[in-house]
């Protein structure tokens, strides 16, 4: 009798792990996206990401021109992403539809001014894994009429990116970090060599306590030229931006 009961009671945990084994298992695969202020003359951007109605007055996180915040998804939904200025959360200035793919990691910039923003989406690929004393910087052009700039290295004949047109990027291009190149000065030039913008990059954070700085290493950074070569007025507001990866 006993080995009845064994035998049925073992056909029956036997049924039951085939039939486990025969459900799918779902996992939910997400997606990474960051979201870029690059408005200019804007006020902070609150970045409603939730598909409903959000409380401003205890929704506190803005972001300021020239920052990021990073958010994640579900893979393979249509997110719907509302903006409005933190000084008027009344104003919807913009909705925009994302749908990212598994895994995927992407930057969504904010770009124009507060009367014309539109939007670029940039797939954030060939991230390096960097071992020894290096960066990797990305240069991208989003400013609104450049056609194309040059990108190089302030009281220096190296040019790092040529002819770089609106609304492209470079690779990652890796940088030495050392004592001796604590900073790097880049410029963007048109095509008459005249200067856009430039950027200070530098290497290194101050730290109490160490004297007079500690290199920071391994990072991969986009530096994207952001603004219009005429706001209208006949003003420049090109700058260039830095988001952290």
């Amino acid at each position: 009798m006993n080995k009845q009961k064994t035998f049925l009671m073992f056909s029956l945990l036997s049924i039951f792990f085939l039939a486990c084994e025969d459900d799918p298992v779902e996992i939910n695969q997400t997606a990474s996206l960051k979201v870029v202020h690059g408005i200019t003359s804007a006020p902070a951007l609150y970045v409603n990401t939730f598909n409903e109605e959000i409380t401003f007055s205890s929704f506190e996180r803005t972001i300021p021109f020239g920052q990021f915040q990073r958010y994640t998804f579900s893979a393979g939904e249509n997110r719907e992403l509302s903006f409005t200025y933190n000084n008027d959360t009344t104003l919807q200035i913009l909705m925009e539809s994302v749908n990212l793919g598994s895994g995927q990691i992407a930057t969504l910039f904010l770009l124009g001014d507060s009367a014309n923003v539109s939007t670029t989406l940039v797939e954030d690929v060939g991230l390096k894994t960097l071992k020894d004393s290096l960066n990797a910087i990305r240069f991208i052009n989003l400013a609104e009429g450049v056609n194309s700039v040059n990108v190089g290295l302030a009281d220096s004949s190296i040019t790092i990116a040529q002819d770089l047109a609106f609304n492209n990027s470079t690779d990652f291009i890796e940088f030495d970090a050392t004592l001796e190149n604590v900073f790097y000065n880049f410029t963007f030039k048109d095509e008459a060599d005249d200067v856009l913008a430039s950027f200070r990059y530098d290497q290194f954070f101050f730290i109490p306590g160490f004297d007079p700085f500690v290199l920071s290493l391994y990072d991969n950074v986009t530096l994207a030229l952001v603004g219009e070569l005429d706001n209208g007025e006949g003003v420049s507001t090109l700058q260039v931006i830095r988001i952290d990866h």
